[in-house]
């Protein structure tokens, strides 16, 4: 059985490092805001049908940054 209080907070830092606007590799949002998006995304579908992998990642960005989104 997964642990997904401990996935969702390593996803979540995994975000955090690729956007945050301090030193993220990207940085385009606020800890906050990020932390608002992951929730977002997080309640979008059932924890099982995530895999909180950089697909995953691009998803928030894109709830981040819609303008950017790969799915337009």
């Amino acid at each position: 059985m997964k642990n997904y209080p401990i996935l969702i907070n390593e996803f979540t830092d995994y975000v955090i490092s690729f956007y945050n606007d301090k030193n993220g590799i990207y940085p385009i949002a606020s800890i906050n805001k990020i932390k608002s998006a992951v929730n977002k995304f997080i309640e979008t579908k059932p924890l099982s049908e995530f895999h909180f992998d950089s697909f995953d990642r691009e998803t928030v960005r894109c709830i981040l940054q819609p303008s950017h989104s790969i799915f337009i």
